[in-house]
């Protein structure tokens, strides 16, 4: 699967709500996985439909740090997601106050802080790897709700936007915070953001 990159179009789309449950559409998710996994330089922990030009409302993640740093990480589907509940307070890093700029496989080059929620609740349709590569008939997809917080809750939030079209850059102009090139593994802060993230 080929990752499309902003300005274009679909990245801005409000994604469809998925309705049919068929073996393309596990065909799909299954693609979306692999394509995550595979993904080098940078690696990515979160891919959406709309980032491989689908209006779908469908997002891959790979939850948990001991996953993520797995060779064979699990990823998890969240489908139809609604986000319920959040916290008070939006933090820029983690909850232990530590720094931790986003970037994003469909705005390469990108990175900065981005207000995000310390958790949230979301309730979803949820299917995993195993469960698609476990099943000899159709997968069974479960209705969850579930909380999450700290990094996981970041992933989602960021996921989640890309199905409302927004991009974390967005957050960034909003709230006039620096965004960053990455050059050379060191951070450049970027002078005219606006003109430059402007035209994403």
């Amino acid at each position: 699967m080929k990752i499309i990159t902003a300005p274009n179009p679909v990245l801005r789309q409000r994604a469809k709500k998925v309705t049919v449950f068929d073996k393309k559409f596990f065909k799909f998710l299954d693609e979306l996985a692999n394509t995550l996994i595979k993904k080098e330089n940078p690696r990515g922990v979160g891919l959406a439909a709309p980032q491989v030009n689908k209006s779908m409302r469908v997002f891959a993640v790979i939850l948990g740090e001991k996953n993520r740093d797995s060779k064979k990480p699990i990823v998890e589907f969240f489908i139809n997601p609604k986000i319920t509940k959040y916290s008070d307070k939006k933090i820029l890093g983690l909850a232990d106050g530590s720094e931790r700029f986003e970037g994003c496989l469909s705005v390469p080059i990108f990175y900065g802080p981005v207000p995000r929620y310390e958790w949230i609740e979301i309730e979803y349709q949820n299917l995993t790897t195993l469960d698609l590569r476990s099943s000899s008939s159709m997968p069974k997809i479960k209705n969850i709700k579930n909380r999450f917080s700290d990094f996981d809750a970041r992933v989602i939030q960021h996921e989640y936007d890309h199905l409302e079209g927004i991009l974390f850059t967005d957050h960034i102009l909003k709230s006039n915070l620096p965004v960053y090139i990455d050059e050379n593994d060191t951070f450049v802060e970027v002078k005219d953001k606006k003109a430059i993230l402007g035209l994403l």
